[in-house]
């Protein structure tokens, strides 16, 4: 039923009912007074009533609002994840250029800028659900080693990287990051 007729079967209800209660008064006290006190009374139910049925209509209204409101944060954090994660593959890529070119300083900076961003995506509940925790782990443990490498060997040039292996490593960071935008942008499209 919708509010509209619920007014209208209130206000008949309170026709009917104003009628019915100054039928039943008795002859004498069918003064204009009483009728009016009759007629007061049941106004300011009807009235109540209608205010009820408003307020309760705001409150959906107010509510659809809130669900809709939720439904696009929800797409805009998405959003915002998947350019992220753009973001940090990019950082993939570019350290590794830093690694062929050898500039291990600048690829040191990159590697310590991208460990705190995985960092911090390793304890994203909303991404966590999204790559095995394992898989992860070991990655990002490959990650910190081939960092640490890089600065042992920025610190004393005898000590050897393997710059292949490091790159294979940035790769396959990488390509757990796009997997993880995939699966985000179709969580996104559902």
């Amino acid at each position: 039923m919708t509010d509209r007729n619920i007014v209208l079967f209130i206000v008949l209800i309170s026709i009917i009912l104003t009628v019915g209660l100054i039928v039943l008064l008795p002859t004498n006290d069918r003064t204009m007074i009483n009728i009016i006190g009759i007629v007061g009374f049941i106004l300011s139910i009807l009235g109540l009533a209608i205010a009820y049925i408003q307020i309760m209509s705001v409150k959906n209204i107010a509510e659809q609002t809130r669900n809709q409101v939720i439904a696009i944060i929800e797409l805009s954090n998405d959003m915002l994840m998947i350019s992220d994660l753009s973001r940090k593959a990019a950082m993939v890529d570019e350290i590794q250029r830093y690694l062929k070119d050898n500039k291990i300083e600048l690829c040191i900076l990159r590697m310590k800028d991208l460990k705190i961003i995985l960092n911090s995506l390793k304890n994203h509940e909303q991404y966590n659900s999204l790559f095995k925790k394992n898989k992860f782990n070991l990655v990002f443990q490959t990650f910190n080693i081939n960092l640490d490498n890089c600065q042992q060997h920025n610190l004393n040039e005898k000590s050897k990287i393997n710059k292949i292996s490091i790159i294979q490593n940035l790769e396959e960071l990488s390509t757990l990051l796009m997997s993880v935008e995939v699966k985000l942008k179709n969580i996104s499209h559902d």
